[in-house]
């Protein structure tokens, strides 16, 4: 579990993107969101090494995979 909290002090942004590491997994079975306004949205099957661009009651909009190198 992890979230992203948007600001922290005066005059800053903090990185809106999570990490989760799947070790040896090739997939996450289950990646479930929790946005502030209360959707909660499901994602099965989610292969590792890629990057997930979310949006709010739209799903995944990107998927950029990560090179192993």
């Amino acid at each position: 579990m992890n979230e992203v909290l948007s600001g922290s002090s005066f005059l800053s942004q903090n990185d809106f993107r999570l990490h989760f590491g799947l070790g040896q997994a090739k997939q996450a079975d289950l990646v479930e969101v929790r946005w502030p306004l209360g959707l909660v949205e499901s994602f099965k099957d989610i292969a590792a090494n890629q990057m997930l661009v979310l949006q709010e009651g739209h799903g995944i909009l990107r998927r950029e995979k990560f090179n192993k190198g």
